[in-house]
């Protein structure tokens, strides 16, 4: 194949060209540009919705304030604290026949540490600084001050809260005091809905133990099922007057009982013997080294710093050798949905993690479905198959990404011939040899409805068809190619009607509903193409149609987001920005945007985390695509961003891109090859892009439409500029002072009322 192409090449009459050294200079001052990022509270926070958040994809804590007992609190959560209800002798009873993650491998509260001023808690101001992963607080009470530097090292699974006082009783010194409140160990499904039919059969589990060890504070939380879970806790006071350092750890070692306690105990002693200084400096290394495997900087300050809070996010909730994220992360807050959905919410969290060059983030996804595949398969054989073939594509993004085509070979595809084997039996040819799916499932409209014919399946069924083809064309591996071809060739069409792509072919878009299944054929599968007119005018409708029905009224935050991605692959920038700042101002239906950049449901009550991380990717996507062999440059730019600039973004097929654009001109355009792949660049400004002087050949040809063919070797880069660009750097965009820290609560901007579910505040 590769051989035929190079004589294709040679035949087109490539130009041949001397590559380059000469890389781009990095001229960013890292530490001031990440900070001036970091959320700052005018204000203090005074529930989850408003808090802090730090973590270490682990473990992590939400530290805000209780004006009820006047204390700061530090609600800690771990991302793998599951009941395991119906499997005894496993961690969770996921993939157990008959179980619901609703009331059988729910999420569980692990509790909160409180501080306890010795005086009441009057003002204070918090600053998150994500440049070092830390949150640093000043408190102002009737008998002095509190401060608070609260981290979770990235190698150890213990929270470390620092604390100086200088609050008095008279002229005597006042002691600040810790309690920690343990979580309410229930379904937290039956705790908001005790009414349902499943709620009043549901058996809690056993009351938390609580004892002292020598030093340590214990929390034992039993399960019914067996096994239990620790949070352990100690204080070590300075030789400094009203300073100390608390520790704080959560085990889980279930299905093993009295095991998770002496496990929590060891971290926080193996940790109290390293010197703290040492421990800040591994922790601050590695976020140090995590920020700068990929640049971005924009004209708009507040897009690019929900940009750089997002990569905080997402590093604080994931790591390779941890569980998948649910909707929480390591930030539990009691919820309707406590745990993994599948339809849109996994899928969404792990957008930004490809572009932006964090692929360590995404392995755990990776891990989830290769260690429950045929869990999985049976689970959504049937009608919501598109829902696990849509987290194929994540999947094949992973390695995509990276220029695997291997594991793509190994891994995704035999997967996906399963996955097309379910799809088979939802078939029907017809009378005129047309082939029909049975009705299935699109998601979130009219509930679990099915629908013959649904664009979601259609969409997914699609992108899986072509995409075994071309893994199987690519490693020249023999499958059923020629059969799968002629399943593509006798597919029914998109069903269509005068609004655009319908709901399926017995269902138009008739209300208003948040979930952009329907669309998915363009975004994020690119089964329909941006480039071609026709699919062009189509999506254009589709999605215009799918914002305006009924006013917009049940959009919801990632209807939002969804569009800023549907616009950018279209290529219109103001439309993709409109939707991103509509998304930012927290206006978004039926849910909540909250300055701490998370976000919920439900009047505030439900967190989804998905939706910001996912808003992440729809910034990168105005910068750079990569889909059908191309590698778009600031494909939708909205046209007020006048300067631009990115650095070692990844693009479908083992790339680093790099790029820079100031006053509305393109400056120049770096692309190293992991593979040796060929590849279209395309950009409007194709035409004024000359390679620079090179030591090392390559090949391009311009073929017009503002595309240029590419052909690199393996680790080979080419440099195109605009201009004499003879040394090429990359720059931060600068902002205006009073731009910087936009999230954060500002003075006079905390909610107005509590948006917890009332019946169960833990902390009144």
């Amino acid at each position: 194949m590769k051989t035929i192409f190079s004589f294709f090449i040679f035949i087109l009459g490539y130009t041949s060209v001397i590559a380059q050294r000469v890389s781009p200079s990095m001229k960013v001052n890292w530490p001031s540009f990440i900070q001036q990022h970091n959320l700052v509270w005018e204000e203090m926070p005074l529930q989850w919705n408003e808090g802090a958040f730090t973590g270490n994809g682990q473990i992590g804590m939400m530290v805000y304030v209780s004006q009820l007992d006047s204390s700061i609190v530090f609600h800690v959560g771990r991302t793998d604290v599951t009941d395991h209800r119906k499997a005894p002798d496993k961690k969770t009873s996921f993939g157990v026949p008959g179980t619901s993650v609703l009331y059988d491998f729910c999420r569980l509260e692990v509790g909160a540490m409180l501080l306890k001023p010795f005086g009441k808690i009057i003002s204070g101001t918090m600053e998150q600084d994500i440049w070092n992963a830390e949150i640093k607080g000043k408190f102002i009470t009737t008998a002095g001050t509190i401060e608070i530097k609260a981290y979770v090292p990235y190698h150890q699974n213990v929270e470390i809260i620092e604390v100086i006082s200088t609050e008095k009783n008279g002229e005597a010194k006042a002691d600040y005091k810790w309690r920690f409140l343990p979580g309410n160990p229930s379904s937290p499904r039956a705790l908001v809905f005790p009414n349902n039919s499943d709620s009043k059969s549901y058996i809690t589990n056993p009351s938390p133990q609580l004892f002292i060890q020598d030093q340590f504070h214990i929390i034992k939380q039993p399960l019914l099922a067996g096994g239990d879970f620790a949070t352990v806790w100690t204080e070590l006071v300075s030789s400094k007057e009203q300073q100390s350092t608390l520790y704080l750890s959560i085990a889980n070692e279930v299905p093993i009982a009295n095991k998770s306690e002496k496990v929590a105990m060891q971290v926080i002693t193996n940790t109290q013997k390293q010197p703290i200084v040492n421990i800040k400096k591994a922790h601050q290394n590695w976020w140090h080294q995590f920020y700068q495997k990929s640049f971005l900087s924009i004209p708009d300050a507040r897009v690019e710093a929900f940009y750089w809070i997002q990569l905080y996010k997402m590093a604080t909730c994931s790591r390779p050798d941890g569980p998948a994220v649910d909707l929480f992360g390591p930030y539990y807050k009691t919820s309707q949905w406590p745990g993994m959905w599948w339809n849109l919410n996994i899928q969404l969290t792990y957008f930004p993690v490809y572009t932006s060059n964090h692929l360590a983030l995404g392995e755990n996804m990776i891990s989830i479905v290769d260690d429950n595949f045929e869990v999985l398969l049976n689970r959504f054989c049937g009608p919501k198959l598109g829902d696990l073939c849509w987290t194929m594509n994540n999947y094949w993004k992973q390695y995509a990404y990276d220029g695997n085509w291997q594991a793509i070979k190994e891994k995704w595809l035999p997967k996906a011939v399963q996955i097309y084997a379910c799809y088979e039996k939802m078939m029907r040819v017809d009378s005129l040899g047309n082939i029909q799916l049975l009705p299935m499932e699109s998601p979130e409209y009219r509930g679990f409805e099915k629908y013959t014919n649904s664009n979601y399946n259609l969409a997914n069924l699609r992108w899986l068809l072509n995409t075994m083809i071309q893994t199987c064309e690519k490693s020249e591996t023999k499958n059923d190619v020629h059969q799968w071809k002629q399943v593509l060739d006798k597919l029914v069409a998109y069903p269509i009607d005068k609004n655009g792509l319908m709901i399926a072919s017995n269902q138009s878009v008739d209300m208003s509903h948040r979930h952009y299944s329907h669309l998915l054929a363009l975004y994020p599968l690119f089964q329909l193409k941006p480039d071609i007119k026709a699919d062009s005018i189509l999506v254009d409708k589709s999605v215009d149609h799918w914002h305006k029905i009924e006013s917009g009224k049940s959009l919801a935050g990632y209807s939002y987001t969804g569009a800023a991605s549907l616009y950018a692959a279209l290529g219109r920038g103001d439309d993709a920005n409109k939707n991103i700042q509509q998304f930012l101002t927290g206006s978004t239906g039926i849910s909540q945007f909250h300055t701490n950049t998370f976000y919920t449901e439900s009047d505030g009550r439900n967190p989804v985390i998905e939706t910001p991380l996912s808003g992440a990717a729809s910034v990168l996507e105005m910068l750079l695509q990569s889909w059908g062999g191309k590698i778009q440059v600031f494909p939708a730019l909205p046209v007020e961003w006048k300067d631009a600039s990115f650095s070692d973004l990844r693009a479908e097929g083992g790339f680093f891109v790099s790029a820079s654009m100031k006053n509305k001109q393109l400056e120049w355009i770096k692309v190293k090859s992991l593979t040796g792949e060929d590849f279209i660049l395309k950009t409007i400004y194709a035409s004024q892009l000359r390679p620079s002087d090179f030591s090392i050949k390559n090949a391009i040809k311009y073929l017009g439409n503002g595309e240029i063919l590419v052909h690199l070797k393996k680790g080979d880069s080419i440099l195109l500029s605009t201009g004499n660009y003879i040394k090429p750097t990359i720059e931060a965009v600068k902002h205006n002072t009073n731009m910087v820290h936009p999230f954060g609560i500002k003075k006079g901007k905390q909610l107005s009322k509590n948006q917890n579910w009332q019946v169960l505040d833990m902390i009144r």
